[in-house]
């Protein structure tokens, strides 16, 4: 295990809670490198010893798949309509990480039963957390019904941005949408695609002062990805894995603190209750 991933277990509150902590990584529009961040949390993770999952919420425009070369023949929509098991809709990466394709989204679910709604995520949740230390969501870019959902309900809200104004626009309206309509606070900010750690604070600094003004959210800079052309190479070799990439991500782990306990009402409680419109 090399400093970087040793990094990861060092930044840890006193006496936290256990068991299994979601993350979801969004973005205000696509491209910005969402799904080779959530692929590379699950990486860096896994790494030090941890279980991951990753569920690809991207709907029809799922790719982390398609990043890694392999095509899984039923994802969590069969699941949830009783035509797989969890089994047969998650696909190994290696012996600790994982990842499930969604299909057709969350919301899909709305056509079933309540009753039958709430047993289906009890057995998702029941699966996830015997099984996995971290469950990662890629979410649909935008404001979509499916990441607001998610993104709302995480332990750990990521919100990717690159430099470009339109992205750093992008971002910092999600967080706004996010904070007003399910009243969360606290974000992680990831700035990608910079050419230095100046850049990525100077993007950093122009949300959080828009943020701070205008809504009640409350920033967290966990570092910054650096621009690199051999990343574009090894993505179209369907090998995501670049190890400059990954020495960046180590360091935005390290700074995350990932042992805080969880919140007051879990994932799965929140997800049930945003799907039944309490």
């Amino acid at each position: 295990m090399s400093l970087n991933q040793q990094a990861i277990h060092l930044k840890r509150k006193e006496g936290t809670a256990g068991g299994t902590k979601y993350i979801a990584v969004a973005s205000g529009k696509g491209g910005v490198g969402k799904t080779i961040l959530s692929l590379s949390f699950g990486k860096g993770l896994s790494d030090t010893g941890k279980k991951v999952l990753i569920i690809d919420a991207d709907l029809g425009l799922s790719n982390v798949h398609l990043m890694l070369g392999i095509t899984p023949r039923k994802n969590l929509a069969h699941f949830f309509f009783g035509d797989a098991t969890f089994d047969d809709i998650t696909v190994k990466i290696n012996e600790r990480f994982a990842f499930i394709s969604s299909g057709n989204g969350i919301y899909e679910l709305v056509k079933l039963p309540k009753e039958q709604i709430v047993n289906l995520i009890r057995r998702l949740q029941e699966l996830a957390e015997e099984n996995y230390d971290y469950v990662i969501f890629d979410t649909p870019p935008g404001i979509h019904e499916d990441t607001v959902a998610v993104v709302s309900s995480a332990d750990f809200p990521v919100i990717v941005t690159t430099p470009e104004p339109t992205a750093v626009a992008d971002a910092y309206a999600l967080i706004k949408i996010i904070n007003r309509e399910s009243e969360v606070k606290d974000f992680f900010l990831v700035v990608n695609k910079v050419e230095s750690d100046k850049e990525g604070r100077k993007v950093y600094e122009s949300i959080r002062l828009l943020a701070e003004r205008y809504t009640s959210a409350q920033l967290n800079h966990v570092g910054s990805i650096k621009y690199r052309k051999t990343l574009i190479r090894k993505i179209i070799e369907q090998d995501p894995f670049d190890k400059g990439f990954m020495d960046d991500v180590y360091n935005i782990l390290s700074n995350m603190n990932l042992e805080v306990a969880p919140r007051r009402r879990s994932f799965w409680e929140s997800i049930v209750s945003r799907l039944l419109g309490r």
